[in-house]
């Protein structure tokens, strides 16, 4: 798991999946931080990716890193409302102030992935790696 959490060193981008009525929906998205073995992600109660998440909890996030080697986690993500994840959130990525001017703002959700299968990939390297969390 040491290389899953090298790359997504904090905060990083990449393209994260939900479901929208039975089909993916497929967006940029960032990644915050890992803690405890949880993967933490943030967005508003203002869009869609939101409404989907509550109406399907399934998420697979992958990214790719400059050596051509991409990473996907994916399971279902749990909402956190307490504090220290959001202070988190903002110590990471500063830009958040400038959207949601507080860690308490009711629209700034977090969720996060604890349980779920990753895998590291490349087209030059050895042949896949996979993990369960």
């Amino acid at each position: 798991m040491k290389e899953v959490i090298e790359m997504l060193a904090a905060p990083c981008f990449g393209s994260l999946a939900t479901v929208d009525g039975g089909k993916p929906r497929v967006r940029p998205f960032a990644f915050m931080f890992v803690e405890d073995g949880r993967y933490y992600f943030c967005t508003s109660s203002t869009k869609e990716v939101y409404r989907q998440l509550t109406e399907c909890p399934f998420i697979e996030f992958t990214r790719t890193g400059e050596d051509m080697r991409w990473l996907r986690i994916s399971g279902e993500i749990t909402f956190d409302d307490s504090i220290g994840p959001r202070e988190k959130c903002f110590a990471h990525y500063p830009m958040l102030k400038d959207i949601y001017q507080s860690p308490d703002n009711p629209i700034f959700k977090v969720f996060y992935l604890e349980h779920g299968n990753a895998s590291i990939d490349s087209m030059t390297a050895d042949p896949r790696k996979t993990f369960e969390f």
